[in-house]
Formats: C-alpha cells, sequence, structure tokens
C-alpha cells in the first residue's frame, strides 16, 4: 500500500468518526449546513442585536458564528461530539465571549436564560422530544416567546409560523 492510499484512508476514517460520534452518544450525526442556508435561517427567524442565540448540535460553530454576524449579542452552542466541540471553540476562539461552546447533551442541561432564539438540525427522534424540553424550560427563560429555527425537519404537532426553503420557524 502506499503512502498516499494510507494517508487517504487515515483521513477518510477520522472523518467518518467526527460526523458518526455524535450518533453514538444519542444524538445524530454531524451534516455541515452551507452558508446561504444558515443566513436564510437567520433572516426567517429576524436575528438581531438583542438575540441570544442557542444552537442544539452546533456542530462545527458556523450557525453561532453566523448568528454574531447577524448582531446577536451573543451565542451559545451545545455539542454532545467532543471532538466537534473542541475543533468549534478553536475556529471561534477569535470572537471571545461573544460565544461559548458546550459539550455536554442538551436535554440534560438548562439553556441559558436569556436564550431568544433556538436553531436545530436534528432528527425526526430528537425533534419528538423538543416540544416538552422547550416546555420545561420555559419555566427560567425571561423571553415571553422563543423563536424556534428548524431546518429540514419539522416539530411534530407545532404550527410553523414563517417557513422558507425547507426551514421553518416556531414559536413557544
Amino acid at each position: 500500500m502506499t503512502i498516499f492510499v494510507w494517508v487517504f484512508c487515515v483521513i477518510a476514517g477520522l472523518i467518518i468518526v467526527v460526523m458518526g460520534i455524535g450518533v453514538l452518544c444519542g444524538g445524530a450525526p454531524f451534516v455541515p449546513t452551507r452558508r446561504e442556508w444558515i443566513d436564510e435561517a437567520l433572516k426567517l427567524a429576524q436575528v438581531g442585536k438583542n438575540d441570544v442565540l442557542v444552537d442544539l448540535g452546533s456542530g462545527n460553530g458556523e450557525v453561532l458564528r453566523m448568528a454574531i454576524k447577524h448582531g446577536a449579542k451573543r451565542a451559545v452552542g451545545y455539542e454532545i461530539n467532543p471532538l466537534l466541540a473542541c475543533w468549534s471553540r478553536v475556529r471561534l476562539k477569535k470572537l471571545g465571549e461573544k460565544i461559548e461552546i458546550r459539550s455536554k447533551d442538551f436535554f440534560r442541561t438548562n439553556l441559558p436564560n436569556d436564550t431568544t432564539v433556538i436553531y436545530l438540525f436534528q432528527v425526526d427522534k430528537v425533534l419528538k422530544k423538543i416540544p416538552e424540553f422547550l416546555l420545561q424550560q420555559k419555566a427560567h427563560l425571561k423571553a415571553a416567546k422563543l423563536r424556534v429555527i428548524v431546518f429540514g425537519f419539522k416539530i411534530p404537532d407545532r404550527e410553523v409560523i414563517r417557513e422558507s426553503n425547507g426551514m421553518r420557524l416556531y414559536e413557544f
């Protein structure tokens, strides 16, 4: 086996591990989202200077970075995959205190009490648990309404407020 083939196999294996470890931890696989789609999602939710965006399954942190670019005062990511959480911290270090990455299962913790917008790109098995989780979280959150952006999937039994190109906005 040539060195090229060996290096290729090692890199491919690492990519598979990084993308799939979230599934082993009970989450969803990492699938990067195009920046233009993230931009559209943030516009759909009208993210602005008074918002604290929380990404439940933040992957590489791109949604967090773009939320700050859209003017959000703060962005917090929850990522169950420790390799992706570490990668995100390194990538986004230059944004300082405006971004925080928490290497945790978001179902087992409280969201920041100043949360106003939640972004989700999750699979159906996770989305089924979201309504109950968010209703429990509402008890300690300051916002009267939470705007929840879901990419690609639907939250069961919830009314969509606005929709654009596979992104849905809900309110809780």
